[in-house]
């Protein structure tokens, strides 16, 4: 059994139930709603005005169908939407003396329609959604001063007639307030291009305390890039010096070594290249010993240059990524400053 099924069972053995209470009329007026397809209920156990639905029904409603309630002053609300009912039909409605609420929604209703509803004394919603109906429609409602509550979405009421309606029931609230709808969106739109501009400022402060930062880091990585030159520069010379040595004392040895293997070489060349060959190794020890102090220093350096052209690459980053947030932020306020300004313009133009 479908939803729908469901809840004509239910909403019909509500009714039943409570038409116990019904006068003899209202009883036959129940039954020949639901012979036609409706459904019909007390509003209350203690209130025996009729909530009157054909909106779900299995079968065509039509201006036929209308002609059972005719003169029926018990029924409170009314729902006929999406029926096949026309102008004519609500001509059988003018007598519902006690209707307070009718949905008309998607029906072929139009202004000729509306004029047999417009002595109905306690009427207080109307639903003409998706109607026919235009601002001359409208025209007409104002003399039910009953009237609190109107749909009209997707209809060809303007602004225009809405606000005809207003001054003549001025405690009507129509759905959709076309006005109160373009203030919104203008007050909406103000207050959008204001924040965007607020947003515009702040991050031209950030850009520019990102630019100080900028600034500060590149001149903090020429810094360190320069001592880290300085001391490689220094450990270099050092490596230098020692390649020199070790050179010089291999060119010691072989000197010795060549003297040595010649047995007709002086004793006393072959002392003066050993001591040649000592003072050479001397001058290695001393070049070792310069160049083992400047290994730690340099690699210090190395690591704080390269920690300095990070910082400076981020600084770098981030401040070109403000830049391109600032660009955006400016281009959306400017788009929203002239979407607030056209809006007044058009508010102008309708005469506010």
């Amino acid at each position: 059994m479908t939803t729908t099924r469901l809840m004509l069972c239910f909403l019909m053995l509500t009714s039943a139930v409570a038409a116990q209470d019904l006068s003899d009329a209202d009883k036959a007026l129940v039954q020949k709603i639901q012979d036609a397809g409706g459904q019909a209920m007390p509003l209350a156990k203690n209130d025996l005005r009729l909530t009157v639905a054909f909106h779900l029904a299995d079968r065509e409603i039509n201006d036929e169908t209308l002609a059972i309630l005719k003169d029926a002053a018990s029924i409170h609300s009314l729902n006929l939407r999406g029926t096949k009912i026309t102008d004519a039909g609500l001509a059988h409605l003018s007598g519902l003396s006690g209707l307070t609420r009718l949905h008309l929604e998607k029906t072929a209703i139009t202004d000729a329609g509306l004029a047999h509803i417009l002595a109905l004394p306690a009427l207080e919603y109307l639903n003409l959604y998706e109607t026919k109906i235009t601002d001359a429609g409208l025209a007409q409602l104002g003399s039910i001063k009953s009237l609190r509550r109107l749909f009209v979405w997707q209809t060809a009421v303007t602004e225009a007639g809405e606000e005809t309606l207003k001054a003549a029931v001025p405690e009507i609230q129509i759905v959709p307030d076309f006005r109160k709808d373009r203030d919104r969106e203008i007050a909406e739109a103000g207050r959008a291009a204001e924040d965007a501009g607020k947003l515009v400022e702040e991050l031209a402060a950030a850009s520019e305390a990102q630019n100080k930062v900028v600034a500060e880091t590149a001149a903090a990585n020429d810094a360190a890039a320069k001592a880290h030159a300085e001391a490689q520069g220094a450990l270099d010379a050092a490596n230098k010096a020692l390649e020199a040595a070790n050179a010089a004392k291999a060119a010691a040895d072989k000197a010795l070594a060549d003297l040595k293997a010649d047995p007709n070489s002086p004793a006393d060349a072959v002392t003066a290249a050993e001591a040649a060959v000592a003072e050479a190794q001397k001058t290695v020890e001393t070049a070792t010993a310069a160049v083992e102090p400047l290994k730690k220093p340099a690699e210090e350096k190395k690591a704080a240059a390269d920690e300095a052209k990070k910082k400076a690459d981020e600084a770098v980053a981030k401040a070109n990524e403000m830049k391109t947030r600032s660009e955006e932020a400016v281009k959306k306020a400017t788009e929203l400053k002239a979407r607030a300004e056209e809006l007044k313009a058009k508010a102008a133009a309708a005469g506010k």
